[in-house]
């Protein structure tokens, strides 16, 4: 008998943690839905326009009676800016990082979306992460939006990620039948969140896309081997051909090269992570890599 993938015991466990979270007096799903009911969820923002704003935008088309009519133009990607402690490939990365502060952080250097690592057997992170780091953002004129990124097998995880503050929620397309993914990217819908659906082949690109997903991440990383080919997201690409997807590159982006060449290709966000929670100086080493001002 095969051992199982790194992905299948991560899966195994979150399903665990999930029924745990479930049979919790307080945390139950009734609680969570009157929680929402009662409007306790911070306010979101929607994710796709919020992408599509970065330090390199520029307006086109405006007029001096109503601006309607603009059209952002970037002359870079918009960043994902990534808070992990830790990783089954790497192990610890910044075990004492801050999730308010590294956001804090992360929004002031330009990024567009920051994505918290909620995970806590593998990651280290926590859904208390995720509120702290959508809390030290909160007063900032347009603010990022915030990402919750799990293993997401249940429908009870999205309402918990709105509940703590999401604007979007990650879909894996690897770890779920087409039936189970449009079931929960419905979810995340009917909860005001666009997803990110993220694909690592062909055939889960043809699903993503079947789906109608809108904001697509292609991850260079294998989750089964966790293995990185930053080719993928190059091989990947020339399958979406509409304007309305926004297509993301994930995973071992570290050099302005990549980034350009992504671009080039028509990535139009890429998701930072590690390069970002090792880097001596975030700010400067954020404007390097996306060539920002």
């Amino acid at each position: 008998m095969s051992q199982p993938t790194i992905l299948e015991k991560i899966y195994a466990q979150r399903a665990i943690d999930v029924d745990l979270a479930k049979s919790t007096p307080g945390t139950t799903p009734a609680d969570i839905h009157t929680l929402l009911s009662l409007h306790l969820a911070p306010p979101l923002i929607p994710l796709i326009p919020r992408l599509k704003r970065n330090p390199s935008t520029t307006v086109t088309g405006a007029n001096s009676v109503s601006n309607a009519s603009t059209i952002p133009v970037m002359s870079s990607p918009s960043l994902m800016a990534e808070i992990k402690r830790a990783s089954p490939s790497k192990g610890p990365i910044a075990l004492t990082a801050n999730a308010a502060q590294q956001a804090l952080t992360y929004a002031l250097a330009g990024a567009s979306v920051i994505s918290v690592l909620t995970e806590p057997t593998w990651f280290k992170g926590s859904l208390l992460d995720m509120r702290l780091a959508r809390e030290a953002i909160a007063s900032l004129p347009d603010r990022p939006a915030i990402l919750r990124k799990d293993f997401i097998l249940d429908e009870y995880q999205i309402a918990e990620a709105r509940l703590w503050g999401a604007d979007t929620v990650l879909l894996i397309v690897a770890m779920l039948s087409q039936e189970r993914l449009k079931a929960l990217y419905d979810h995340s819908l009917g909860l005001g969140m666009e997803p990110l659906v993220e694909v690592n082949t062909a055939e889960e690109m043809t699903r993503a896309l079947s789906l109608g997903a809108k904001v697509i991440g292609v991850n260079n990383r294998d989750l089964h081997s966790f293995q990185v080919d930053m080719g993928t997201t190059s091989r990947l690409t020339t399958m979406v051909d509409s304007e309305d997807v926004i297509l993301c590159a994930l995973s071992g982006i570290s050099t302005p090269s990549s980034v350009q060449t992504y671009f080039s290709e028509g990535v139009r966000a890429v998701l930072v992570g590690e390069a970002l929670m090792r880097a001596p100086n975030t700010s400067a080493f954020i404007r390097e890599l996306l060539s920002w001002p």
